[in-house]
């Protein structure tokens, strides 16, 4: 086979919940559909934030149980006999029929594990358990810190994970960026990020009420289960009316584009969209050290605007000093992110020459 003949694709996404997962395979499919193969997307629950192209083939399987969800998909899989087939999921590999499947790793495993280290025989039995769910996969690691995490912790052979970034549609980002819709009417800063623990928007709201720009807003965008609480702990630093809780945006990037800073406080990721996205727009970043993937967008004069997890004040100090200085993000190389590349990286796993 060569990467011109067309092939029948499929995925599986848990549903189009707005998340950073979702938006990577969807937009990947939706470049295997723009380059002419046929295209199956299947997913658990019909929730969607997202909206699918009207040209994607979007199948769902209405089962969030997974025990019966695996007989639904290993049916499908095998009447329709994909050429590649690329899941997050990877619970449901083993009842995938395809010539060629993937599963897509969007996290750094082990740093998704809060058991402290001394609980070490917990912490022990977790890992033995992510190390058996990733073993003897074809994996795509999507930064270099994900691929070591497989690699040390959990002894995957190196030989299985190929590393490909998050695919971003950069001209639909600009064009979404300029369009227009309700915007804050203050100068501000933004989080785009799901209003949960990991995301540690508390760090950032601390970093943010010492800050000496009182001028300056800040805004969240996203939703979850943390923010009532969000609410009373901006109230309790006294900031409550300079921090705009703004809820779910289908489009973000306007909002990305036209603030003074874009920020991101979490304490573990994989491939943060949000600072590769906030960057093709043209909006500053700063971003926690976590792992994994902003030390490797982040490069070169771009470092300084790395901060440790949990280091308030020096947050604080490098939102403003990102504020009146930083580098020209033009000479940062995107193009590696460009959905149409990232899509032929993952064919030529499925088309080998």
């Amino acid at each position: 086979m060569s990467n011109s003949k067309q092939l029948k694709i499929g995925a599986l996404l848990g549903s189009l919940n707005g998340a950073g997962a979702e938006n990577t395979i969807l937009t990947l499919c939706a470049e295997f559909v723009r380059a002419g193969h046929m295209v199956s997307l299947f997913t658990l629950s019909r929730h969607a934030d997202y909206q699918a192209p009207s040209n994607l083939h979007v199948i769902s399987l209405d089962c969030e149980n997974k025990k019966k969800a695996k007989p639904l998909l290993a049916a499908h899989t095998a009447a329709e006999r994909f050429d590649l087939f690329i899941t997050s999921k990877p619970e449901f590999y083993d009842s995938i029929t395809a010539d060629v499947k993937i599963c897509s790793v969007h996290i750094t495993p082990t740093a998704w594990i809060t058991t402290p280290k001394r609980q070490f025989i917990k912490r022990y039995f977790k890992i033995r358990k992510l190390a058996k769910k990733y073993k003897g996969k074809k994996l795509v690691a999507l930064s270099e810190g994900i691929r070591r995490d497989l690699i040390e912790n959990l002894n995957c052979k190196p030989e299985q994970i190929s590393v490909i970034p998050n695919p971003y549609n950069i001209d639909y980002l600009r064009t979404s960026a300029d369009q227009q819709g309700d915007l804050p009417s203050a100068p501000y800063a933004v989080y785009v990020a799901s209003l949960i623990n990991r995301k540690r928007h508390r760090d950032l709201l601390k970093a943010f009420a010492l800050m000496p720009n009182s001028d300056l807003n800040l805004v969240l965008i996203g939703k979850g289960k943390e923010e009532l609480a969000l609410k009373a702990f901006a109230k309790e630093l006294g900031i409550d009316k300079r921090v705009i809780f703004w809820g779910w945006d289908a489009n973000p990037y306007r909002i990305i584009k036209n603030a003074k800073l874009s920020i991101l406080a979490s304490e573990a990721e994989g491939l943060p969209r949000v600072v590769i996205e906030s960057l093709i727009i043209g909006t500053p970043v700063v971003s926690t050290d976590c792992p994994s993937g902003p030390k490797e967008v982040l490069t070169g004069d771009f470092r300084q605007y790395l901060v440790p997890i949990g280091d308030i004040k020096l947050l604080s100090k490098t939102m403003s000093n990102a504020l009146s200085h930083y580098p020209d993000i033009s000479t940062l190389d995107i193009s590696k992110y460009a959905a149409s590349r990232v899509a032929r990286e993952y064919l030529k796993i499925a088309v080998p020459k």
